[in-house]
């Protein structure tokens, strides 16, 4: 039968093509016109503050939502770091709201226990930018943001509240940075 070959040629063709074609139309950011106000969030601090997304209105907001036992958030964390230390002076705001989610606690009723979690992490690996805590409501909170599939998940907020991009998963280093820049 010759569907076979064909049925083969097809799929290496998509294979081939996918990629380029993805890579070619891929915009770093949404125009201001086609982007969305970003809904409201205020949390609680590991210091007991508490932290909302209009306190930085006026600057370019990375909002990523991450976990403690997440592997690619762990991996994440580094690019992050360095992006707030390199344009923060330049209007960059990063904001790491660490999520409670009860695979993160072998106590999930107990939300000092998740608190020493993300404290402990958040000195050990020098996170330097607000770590709001998503003690609970997570599920609406994600939902408000987009309903993504899971952790790690980063917002692009511009200077005027809207959201401008979004990366599922770990986007890497160079794609974090242009799409930023593109806004600075």
């Amino acid at each position: 039968m010759r569907i076979r070959p064909l049925f083969r040629m097809l799929v290496v063709a998509i294979m081939v093509a996918g990629p380029v074609l993805a890579g070619c139309s891929e915009a770093p950011v949404v125009s201001a016109e086609e982007a969305m106000e970003a809904p409201a969030l205020q949390q609680p601090t590991l210091d007991n503050g508490k932290v909302a997304l209009t306190d930085f209105r006026g600057k370019v907001v990375l909002l990523n939502f991450w976990a403690t036992w997440c592997p690619y958030c762990k991996k994440e964390i580094p690019h992050l770091i360095e992006l707030q230390e390199d344009l923060g002076d330049r209007g960059l705001q990063v904001v790491g709201a660490a999520m409670n989610w009860k695979i993160d606690s072998r106590e999930p009723k107990n939300p000092d226990i998740f608190h020493q979690k993300v404290a402990s992490y958040a000195l050990k690996h020098g996170l330097n930018y607000p770590v709001p805590l998503v003690k609970q409501g997570m599920d609406g909170i994600m939902k408000r943001f987009g309903d993504p599939a899971g952790v790690p998940y980063t917002v692009l907020i511009d200077t005027q509240g809207r959201i401008r991009a979004t990366f599922q998963g770990n986007p890497g280093k160079d794609k974090l940075w242009r799409a930023v820049k593109a806004l600075l």
